[in-house]
């Protein structure tokens, strides 16, 4: 999947608050982010979205925070949110279960898709986030449940756009964003319009088809990585393939493989 320039209008300006009126003349959609609910500041973006979901929001309810005070990331990790500059978000996705399942593969190749539109090669770091380089530029936080009116899930996203993560001292030396990539501002309206677009358009698309464009973006597929499981011991292995389902096949140095659902990976340093 080559990197496409953008056509969105690109300018040098200050941070200035989200025009949900501009993002919704962007959308093609159909559903995802027609109902957007936005908040200058909230603890979390997630927080919102369940109590709307348990309310009987709509398929493709977007809610957006200009702050979040308590973002949360993978394995109860702070997810830092600062005012004004980035996109933190969540969506309410009912979908068919079939569908539901491939959305560890669906999500990440929707934002992937949409930032390197604006000609930043990204990739995407299993499970779900998106990296530039050896920096993080995104993350991916799926709270999804089974109801008796059919599956549910509530990805929450943060990706750092306008702001510079490298001022944060516990993110300076791992963290990247949009604008630090290309040297200018870019327009979060057109950015999360983009990501909408995409990920409705992914939701119909053929399963074999999405996992292609996974494996086409992915930054570990056929590497040697450290494999560090929610309980157990680091292990080396090569990152061998994605299942349509999000999983990682790794393949072990004695030839054994196996296949993981939830773990922290990283690339194998060389030597």
């Amino acid at each position: 999947m080559p990197v496409v320039p953008s056509h969105a209008p690109r300018t040098y300006r200050m941070p200035t608050p989200f025009a949900p009126a501009l993002f919704q003349q962007l959308l093609t959609t159909e559903d995802v982010g027609r109902f957007l609910l936005y908040r200058v500041s909230t603890e979390t973006t997630m927080t919102i979205a369940r109590r709307e979901a348990d309310d009987g929001a709509p398929h493709g309810t977007l809610v957006l925070a200009e702050e979040q005070t308590a973002g949360r990331g993978r394995r109860g990790r702070t997810f830092a949110s600062p005012s004004g500059e980035n996109l933190y978000f969540t969506l309410v996705l009912r979908v068919p279960l079939e569908v539901h399942a491939r959305l560890p593969v669906i999500l990440p190749v929707a934002i992937c898709s949409a930032v390197r539109h604006e000609g930043i090669d990204a990739r995407i770091k299993w499970p779900n986030d998106i990296w530039v380089g050896q920096r993080k530029l995104s993350g991916l936080l799926i709270d999804a449940e089974l109801r008796p009116g059919g599956p549910l899930a509530m990805p929450g996203i943060g990706i750092n756009v306008n702001g510079d993560p490298t001022s944060i001292p516990e993110l300076a030396t791992s963290a990247t964003s949009v604008r630090r990539e290309l040297g200018y501002t870019v327009v979060r309206e057109a950015l999360l319009a983009r990501i909408c677009n995409e990920l409705e358009r992914l939701l119909a698309e053929p399963p074999e088809t999405t996992l292609a464009h996974y494996t086409e973006l992915s930054m570990i597929l056929g590497r040697d990585v450290v494999v560090t499981p929610a309980n157990g011991e680091p292990f080396t292995a090569t990152a061998e393939a994605i299942a349509p389902d999000g999983s990682l096949v790794v393949v072990r140095p004695n030839g054994t493989r196996e296949t993981l659902t939830a773990a922290d990976v990283s690339l194998r340093p060389a030597g």
